[in-house]
């Protein structure tokens, strides 16, 4: 019912918690809630890890730039907590899945738009099996989606040039449709089309 909040997440990670909820405008929804106060630790954090890169740098006398490794991470980081971002990412890939005849085979949780701000993240709740879960019960359907998802990657990486960059088992489920549903769509790699198209 619209207005009872759950106490409990049904999934929490380091950067936010995610409970799911009942809304009479839309149904069955994820809420993605970023942890309270998370950016300025991250930021310290970063800020501290690129002095030591420095440092490192210097007195390891290496040939690799530490603190541009540094400044790409956090930048990367950065972006995973605007989950504006995310929801983008996410749609961006479902229009390229729908153009290349992928959605009848894997999807994701699409996005509310109008409810998702930068720190929290509206999303449909779609009933599934992790793919250990499906990889214990049922190995040749496991196989299917490892397939389904070798395909996804390889459109990501070389047609979409947006490369979901987090693929675990929480992140990737076999909805009761049969498809494969990519979730967390916060880390993601920009493949230019020039490394694209070699």
């Amino acid at each position: 019912r619209e207005g009872d909040f759950p106490q409990k997440p049904v999934a929490a990670a380091s950067l936010c918690q995610v409970y799911r909820l009942d809304l009479d405008s839309v149904g069955q929804v994820a809420v993605k809630i970023q942890r309270p106060e998370i950016r300025p630790l991250i930021c310290t954090d970063l800020f501290l890890l690129r002095i030591l890169a420095g440092m490192a740098g210097r007195w390891l006398q290496l040939n690799t730039d530490l603190v541009a490794l540094v400044d790409e991470y956090g930048a990367r980081l950065v972006d995973e907590l605007d989950f504006r971002l995310e929801a983008q990412s996410g749609l961006e890939f479902l229009a390229y899945a729908a153009q290349l005849g992928l959605d009848s085979t894997c999807t994701i949780a699409k996005p509310v738009l109008e409810l998702t701000t930068p720190r929290v993240l509206v999303t449909a709740w779609i009933d599934g099996e992790h793919l250990d879960v499906v990889a214990a019960n049922d190995i040749e359907e496991a196989r299917r989606l490892q397939s389904v998802a070798l395909t996804a990657f390889l459109t990501m990486l070389l047609e979409v040039g947006s490369l979901h960059a987090d693929p675990h088992c929480g992140n990737l489920l076999r909805a009761k449709d049969g498809r494969l549903v990519l979730l967390d769509w916060g880390l993601v790699t920009r493949i230019p089309p020039t490394l694209r198209h070699r």
